[in-house]
């Protein structure tokens, strides 16, 4: 079965010695997972465009029962390259931030446009702000208010209290906060 997805890739992980599991979040499924053959060798044609925190196209096959059935990446296009976050550390921490945050506040296999369009206003807003740190906790904010963590009313919220309030519906810190600590 072929599907389509566009994404953004929160996170990669290695697998054996050429391929990469790859959790992107999509607006049409959510947060899946999808693996990608051979994306790590040299001559890959799908390693360029399968960069974390980048828009991507993707089309998927379901490869059968090894792997847990997981779908495979057949084809993939960038659609948004976000290039100044590997020009910029500082604005990359930040991005990974807010990248575990919404990789740990979503279920699996729901959609949410609505966390979709967030992630991606979130992305633009932090190659152009100089405070990075209020992107990202105004991107955690709209995040909790659309899956129903946050207070209704638009009313400003400390920082304090919103670590808090993430840590207790977490139920433990984000750890890519402590990049931030280096920088």
């Amino acid at each position: 079965m072929y599907s389509k997805y566009t994404g953004v890739i929160l996170k990669n992980f290695p697998l054996g010695e050429a391929d990469e599991l790859l959790t992107i979040y999509t607006r049409e499924g959510g947060k899946l997972r999808v693996l990608a053959r051979g994306v790590r060798r040299a001559k890959s044609r799908l390693g360029g465009v399968l960069q974390p925190l980048n828009e991507t196209e993707l089309e998927t096959a379901v490869s059968g029962r090894r792997l847990g059935g997981l779908p495979v990446v057949t084809a993939a296009r960038t659609r948004t390259m976000n290039g100044y976050l590997r020009e910029n550390l500082k604005k990359f921490a930040f991005a990974l931030v807010g990248a575990e945050t919404l990789y740990r506040l979503t279920p699996d296999g729901e959609p949410q446009e609505q966390a979709y369009d967030a992630l991606l206003d979130f992305l633009r807003l932090l190659q152009e702000s100089p405070d990075e740190a209020r992107e990202v906790r105004g991107f955690q904010l709209r995040l909790l208010q659309v899956f129903g963590f946050a207070p209704r009313e638009r009313k400003e919220i400390g920082e304090a209290e919103l670590n808090e309030l993430l840590n207790n519906v977490l139920e433990r810190e984000i750890r890519s906060k402590k990049l931030l600590n280096f920088l």
